[in-house]
């Protein structure tokens, strides 16, 4: 696709440009342009947390409900699944909204831009402990899942709701994924992940001030 090849190209130019024009290494740029972009993104990725998160509550809360519903209506399927999507409506859960699909949408456009644009890139310069972000680097690839599983961690509720093993399951995959890679794609991927904890930190803070409003 011609449009996916200009987007890919239009990623490297703007690292190389932002290398070129600031004087800084290639790593530094990687991590700039990804925090630029993941800032640029925050107030939709948020928004959509936000609503995930409210979701995940209003589910809990009417849960009874949900289990009174499958034991009354277990042998009629179809209105078992009438009631619950009216419980749904009526307690505002909505699991795919426009918030959520375009995040959804632009997040997986700019991750897999940047994941083609970095791997089509030869690098060869060093950042920090490794020699080359060219090659793979062991440590970044555990760093990365450091970050990613804190994100997922601290998610509000996330530790009475979703178990350990549960969390490290897509943790220890992205680790031994991101080990075949060039640490390029690590550095994006470790200051996207940051910017994720970042992001989960304040919806944190955002959620427990909307429990102590409603207390």
């Amino acid at each position: 696709m011609e449009i996916w090849h200009l987007w890919i190209h239009a990623i490297a130019n703007i690292l190389g440009l932002v290398t070129s024009q600031f004087g800084i290494s290639e790593a530094i740029s990687i991590i700039a342009v990804t925090l630029a972009v993941r800032m640029a993104m925050f107030p939709l990725s948020f928004a959509s947390a936000y609503k995930a998160q409210g979701n995940k509550m209003s589910m809990m809360r009417i849960k009874p409900q949900i289990e009174q519903l499958r034991e009354r209506l277990k042998d009629d399927p179809t209105e078992l699944a009438r009631q619950t999507m009216a419980l749904y409506r009526e307690n505002g859960i909505h699991f795919l909204d426009k918030t959520t699909m375009l995040n959804m949408g632009m997040q997986s456009i700019i991750g897999l831009g940047f994941f083609q644009a970095l791997k089509s890139i030869s690098f060869n310069s060093k950042f920090l402990w490794i020699a080359n972000i060219g090659k793979a680097d062991i440590f970044l690839s555990i760093v990365v899942g450091v970050l990613m599983f804190a994100s997922m961690s601290l998610m509000p509720g996330a530790a009475e709701q979703t178990s350990l093993f549960l969390l490290l399951i897509p943790v220890l995959i992205s680790v031994f994924a991101l080990i075949s890679f060039p640490s390029a794609i690590g550095l994006y991927w470790a200051t996207s992940n940051l910017v994720s904890v970042m992001q989960t930190l304040v919806l944190r803070w955002v959620m427990s001030k909307r429990a102590h409003l409603r207390a």
